[in-house]
């Protein structure tokens, strides 16, 4: 028989997909061995595509987190337009006679909605499930559709009190199946549902790990069967696992990937034949473990910052239940090229290529097809590139009798990870739909909004490739999650110690892509593997619309920080903060923290102008390095900290603080990681409540210390904290109570600016009293380092002659 390829190709989504043979690199790159070496090598390549797919434009840039679905003959889509001001509506339509795109609003309008999903169920009706903010939890929804209209009043799905987010359905003969991320007791877990008929049916908890469980996918097969795969993180890092339910029960878990690997995103779909395939990326070890440094060609395959490449692995669950890697891996022609780079130091096999967002769809032929999202740069981890940005290439492939077809690369790409791309089946091949562009800082002209082709192919499968065992590498035993240290009283008020990180980026920010991965790495690695107990996501402002409050990408990031609070109990286990970068030109690069949304504000003005138009909800925040004008202005409520320490440039900047406290501004102290650093640099906290509100005002009354790792120290004057103001004549005994992750060596008492006195106990608790001889004003504080070159400094303590404050009162 002879091979089925992707050259036939269709006007399904009536408009022209028309095939264009390349024979250079995609999106205009040639090939990276190249014969002309004088040309510049370019920050981004494209695997040269066999086939090219023309995709199209579904109207407005305002479209996106779209879903496609065959229905009755015809494509059917769902996605979001976003209202400047306002907010979502979820949009539903298909195509008329004339081309033209048809369209109903279902649902309440102008809400934060997200995921509107299709599904056409085995009875022949279509079904809309989607997530909503309510107040401040997220909730899944479901309603039935007819012409695109609903039909049924939506119905809550999910039943839990947090936030129930990246849901995934699979359509069953006589309704459909569920699965959905949900906070059950401030962790997130893996739980399905039925609808059967028009009765929903219990809710199953799948995964429910002693950490976190993220991003299910499901799939019913041809028997009745329902398979789910998702990602948990078990023993110090991600992996795949699986269930099945059988006869009204599940499986025990399996383990689809399972090593010291990143191992995540996994997708899944059944084949006529009863086989289950699962997809998922495969990334390097040690992920978000401590790692510091800015300079890209530092990173190795096995130590870095979260996206430093990604592999798209494959395995197959056969009809007894016995689970395959596929014999005949997808290629990866980048991976081959990064192995070949020149000055290509050793443990740098796969650093820079990236291939990932796995999407899986079988034809009405029977076919299975793939697409992704792919590109490779060759200057990650051996030259250092910065301030660079290309794009995703969005490709497709189907499996044959005689492994997989040729490649075929959408016209349109993708802008930026946290972007979605979605895949329906028909007849003879698939449809997709993707999110597409960015807002850049530079004019582009690159198309926004929601891309859709089809492709479709000729041909039958025949028997599959051979398949080879899965092997498994041992695990240790799961850690437990962090046990929170003793509270603290002082005078009538117990506190209790919160970690946390108010500067860290994604690839939202345009200088360190691809390196700081997606929004979702960043809460992945802040909740489960550095446990923090707070995270500000703070990109540029330039880069969010340049600084436009009521766009798009902006309205993008705000949901997130409700989608991924957590709680457990009446308290609140993992808080996210509204959050961005204001930098650039005169503004001093200041991060800057809220409770409020709509706090996003343009870059080009300088800081006190711009503190003019905040509230006390609202704190900005310096960091390095620190910019000349800095320490010209201060306004002690809207810039209460300073970032002393960073983990990207591992750096800390006492003698650029010291200028700022030697003109009498009071900053409390914390660290950050700014880009690619992970795990190494904490903005510590001792606040009343775990809320978001106890810990924002606790960080603005600089009752905060930084430290490189998760240090416990707390530091008094009698009933004050540091960070405070003591009014006295002379400085009263200072105490310090210090638990470190290794023998603390040393602990340093500075005065002004000066160190004054040193202590070196060598043990992991310390206690100890320091009686400074002072009067007038100073400041003062103590900085810790331990045997491992760990460290942490508390906030200072200001002594302030009462009599002088009282002459300066009466002024």
């Amino acid at each position: 028989m002879p091979m089925m390829t992707c050259q036939h190709v269709t006007r399904i989504l009536s408009f022209a997909v028309v095939l264009v043979l390349i024979g250079a690199g995609v999106d205009g790159h040639e090939g990276h061995d190249r014969k002309d070496s004088n040309k510049a090598v370019p920050d981004f390549f494209y695997d040269e595509a066999d086939q090219n797919v023309e995709a199209a434009m579904l109207d407005k840039p305002a479209f996106y987190d779209g879903d496609v679905a065959s229905h009755e003959g015809k494509l059917w889509y769902a996605f979001l337009e976003f209202v400047p001001d306002k907010g979502d509506v979820i949009r539903v339509g298909t195509r008329d006679e004339s081309g033209e795109l048809v369209t109903h609003i279902v649902g309440q309008q102008h809400r934060e909605y997200a995921c509107p999903t299709l599904t056409a169920d085995g009875r022949g009706r279509l079904w809309l499930s989607y997530e909503v903010r309510i107040e401040d939890q997220w909730d899944l929804f479901l309603v039935r559709l007819d012409d695109g209209k609903a039909v049924t009043r939506p119905r809550r799905v999910s039943d839990g009190g947090g936030a129930d987010i990246h849901h995934k359905t699979a359509a069953t003969g006589d309704g459909l199946w569920m699965v959905w991320q949900t906070d059950r007791r401030g962790q997130f877990d893996i739980v399905a549902r039925q609808l059967v008929d028009d009765e929903l049916q219990g809710t199953h908890i799948v995964g429910d790990s002693p950490l976190g469980d993220w991003h299910p996918s499901i799939a019913a097969d041809s028997l009745g069967n329902v398979h789910v795969v998702w990602d948990a993180y078990e023993n110090e890092t991600f992996n795949v696992c699986l269930r099945s339910h059988r006869d009204g029960h599940w499986s025990e878990k399996v383990d689809v990937a399972k090593s010291a690997a990143f191992e995540g995103r996994a997708d899944v779909v059944s084949d006529r034949e009863g086989r289950t395939w699962i997809a998922w990326e495969e990334g390097g070890e040690n992920w978000g473990k401590p790692y510091r440094g800015i300079d890209t060609t530092q990173i190795r395959d096995h130590s870095g910052p979260l996206h430093r490449f990604r592999l798209i692995r494959i395995a197959v669950l056969d009809s007894a239940s016995q689970l395959h890697r596929l014999a005949d891996p997808l290629p990866m022609p980048s991976v081959e090229l990064a192995r070949q780079r020149k000055s290509r130091p050793t443990h740098l096999d796969h650093v820079g290529a990236f291939y990932e967002r796995s999407r899986l769809a079988v034809d009405g032929a029977g076919r299975v097809w793939l697409a992704y999202r792919h590109f490779y740069t060759p200057w990650l981890g051996v030259t250092h590139r910065s301030h660079v940005e290309q794009g995703w290439g969005v490709y497709a492939r189907c499996y044959t009798d005689e492994g997989w077809s040729p490649s075929c690369h959408m016209s349109i790409g993708q802008g930026d990870g946290l972007q979605r791309l979605e895949l329906a089946a028909h007849e003879n091949g698939i449809a997709a739909v993707w999110t597409a562009g960015r807002t850049h800082r530079n004019p582009n002209k690159r198309p926004r909004g929601l891309a859709a082709a089809a492709i479709t192919a000729r041909g039958d499968v025949a028997e599959m490739l051979p398949l080879t065992k899965i092997k498994h590498v041992g695990s240790r035993q799961v850690p437990p999650r962090d046990i929170a240290p003793e509270s603290v009283t002082v005078g009538e008020k117990t506190y209790h110690v919160f970690y946390g990180d108010l500067h860290r980026h994604t690839d939202l920010s345009l200088c360190r892509v691809p390196i700081d991965g997606t929004i979702d790495d960043a809460y992945r690695y802040a909740i489960e593997v550095a446990k923090m107990d707070f995270l500000g996501i703070t990109d540029h402002t330039r880069d969010i619309a340049r600084g436009n409050a009521l766009s798009q990408l902006w309205w993008r990031c705000r949901k997130e920080v409700y989608r991924h609070q957590l709680r457990e109990e009446n308290a609140m286990r993992f808080v996210p903060f509204y959050a961005y970068e204001r930098s650039h030109g005169n503004t001093a690069d200041h991060n800057v923290i809220s409770l409020r949304g709509d706090m996003l504000r343009p870059y080009t003005y300088p800081v006190p102008q711009f503190w003019k138009e905040l509230d006390t909800d609202t704190m900005t925040i310096p960091h390095q390095p620190i910019r000349r004008d800095t320490w010209k202005y201060q306004n002690e409520l809207l810039r209460p900290l300073v970032e002393i320490y960073q983990g990207c440039r591992d750096n800390s900047i006492e003698e650029h603080v010291h200028r700022g406290l030697a003109k009498g501004y009071h900053l409390g102290f914390i660290a950050s990681s700014d880009h690619s650093s992970t795990s190494a640099s904490f903005a510590c906290v001792w606040a009343e409540q775990p809320t978001r509100e106890a810990i924002f005002r606790a960080l603005q009354a600089r009752r905060t210390f930084a430290a490189t790792d998760k240090i416990w120290l707390a530091v008094q004057a009698s009933d004050h904290w540091m960070g405070e103001i003591i009014r006295a004549k002379s400085a009263p005994p200072l105490s310090l109570r210090a638990r470190g992750t290794a023998p603390i060596r040393t602990v340093h008492l500075v005065v002004d600016g000066k160190l004054q006195q040193t202590w070196s106990p060598n043990r992991l608790a310390v206690e100890l009293v320091a009686e400074p001889d002072l009067h007038g004003k100073h400041f003062v504080y103590f900085h810790l380092v331990q045997s491992d070159g760990n460290q942490a400094w508390s906030s200072p303590i200001w002594l302030d002659d009462a009599d002088q404050d009282t002459e300066e009162r009466r002024r």
